[in-house]
């Protein structure tokens, strides 16, 4: 059910921290060992510790404009010695019991890289197809399902892969470095999204800093 630009700026305002129940008022920060997911509590590993210690920050968001909405503020979040890989959405400062988590977003870098994927129709090539998607060996990406699709059959949604076999148009993933290409053994569905995840690896502690308007909330593929 696709939506407009009007519907896709009302449907982002309403998480807007002045909006009230459900609103997105606070990011955290999780670790590359799992992506949060998006059910009623947030799965994967919020950061934790740390001196001077980890804690989640409050969060100001402008007006929504073209299906997109970004943070007004700035971040600089305080982590221990570890590697990070995703933004945490929350409407309450701490707590994770079903009613506090609301979604997630990839660290992007400087050049956050997105789009859809569709597979080769020949299983044995293991390939996903994405027009000029931009990406090259080695980069980190997740893989989603899209509307009632299924996901292809070799590729768990969420699980952060290496990008392998990359072309203009065409690239593989792989659970490892370098390694064989993850074996798709059946199609499922016609179409999936994928984004680009840039991991920050941390030996000691460190903070994790956001510019005002790095943060963006995304409702055009609704």
């Amino acid at each position: 059910m696709p939506f407009n630009a009007t519907a896709w700026n009302a449907a982002l305002d309403a998480l807007d921290e002045t909006a009230g129940a459900g609103k997105i008022s606070f990011v955290g920060i999780h670790q590359s060992s799992g992506d949060p997911g998006t059910g009623l509590t947030a799965g994967g590993t919020e950061a934790i510790g740390g001196s001077p210690a980890y804690a989640r920050l409050g969060a100001t968001w402008g007006a929504a404009s073209a299906g997109q909405k970004s943070n007004t503020n700035t971040f600089a979040f305080d982590v221990p010695a570890g590697t990070y890989a995703y933004f945490s959405l929350w409407n309450a400062l701490t707590g994770n019991s079903g009613t506090q988590y609301l979604g997630f977003i990839p660290f992007g870098g400087t050049t956050p890289l997105k789009g859809f994927f569709s597979t080769d129709t020949n299983l044995a090539n293991d390939t996903l197809f994405s027009i000029a998607h931009g990406m090259s060996n080695g980069d980190r990406v997740i893989l989603y399902n899209v509307f009632s699709e299924v996901i292809p059959t070799g590729i768990t949604e969420g699980t952060l892969y290496f990008v392998v076999g990359a072309a203009t148009n065409t690239f593989q993933i792989s659970t490892t470095l370098g390694g064989a290409a993850v074996d798709i053994t059946a199609l499922q569905g016609g179409e999936g999204f994928w984004q680009r995840v840039v991991p920050e690896v941390f030996a000691s502690q460190g903070q994790i800093t956001v510019a005002a308007g790095a943060l963006i909330l995304d409702a055009t593929t609704m």
